[in-house]
């Protein structure tokens, strides 16, 4: 559990971050989206990926979109969680379409449950990518302090393929910290993507 000066400093650099990523002119970011999507785009087909869990983004988070449809257009398979706040939990969807997508519980597109197909339960995505305020180069991630993706996560964990699926943030390079305050249980990513490319972490 982290002590009140840890999630003191967790919660600064939230505000900070955020007040950071905010700066960014609509413009710029869609174009740093872009070019982050394309990265991501080629990663995931060098990686030979079969799919792909994304979120959709949301006020001045990296724009998924670009990385959507690439993925459609190669084939790639877009899973996309439904938050449920009663536990903190996610439930994952096949997104195929933008019909698919309603605004959710915190004004974020999520899949329409009456219209998407869940994810088959056990079925592990071969990517997970998450959002978050800051990243590290050491894997490292300051999300939003909800605990969804670590109770997903978690869940994922306890599937008997764990460990096969990858899990990497999408962010603008300005959101890179030389590091986030991480807890002994924290999980680490595998790597990062930005506009300017994919880094695994070390």
């Amino acid at each position: 559990m982290a002590t009140r000066n840890e999630a003191k400093t967790k919660q600064e650099l939230r505000q900070a971050m955020a007040a950071k990523r905010d700066s960014l002119a609509p413009a710029v970011r869609q174009r740093r989206s872009e070019e982050a999507c394309a990265r991501a785009a080629d990663w995931l087909s060098a990686a030979r990926a079969g799919s792909v869990m994304l979120y959709i983004g949301f006020r001045s988070e990296l724009d998924t979109r670009p990385l959507i449809t690439s993925c459609w257009a190669r084939g790639i398979e877009v899973i996309v969680p439904r938050s449920i706040p009663a536990d903190r939990s996610m439930e994952l969807f096949r997104l195929r379409s933008w019909e698919e997508l309603a605004a959710g519980a915190y004004g974020i597109l999520e899949p329409d449950p009456a219209i998407a197909a869940p994810w088959a339960e056990g079925r592990l995505p071969d990517i997970v990518i998450t959002p978050g305020l800051a990243f590290d180069r050491s894997g490292g991630r300051l999300g939003y302090g909800g605990g969804y993706y670590d109770r997903l996560r978690a869940r994922l964990d306890e599937s008997e393929y764990s460990g096969t699926t990858l899990w990497v943030g999408l962010c603008y390079d300005i959101q890179l910290v030389s590091e986030v305050p991480m807890e002994d249980h924290d999980a680490r990513l595998h790597g990062l993507i930005t506009e300017t490319g994919f880094y695994a972490a070390v």
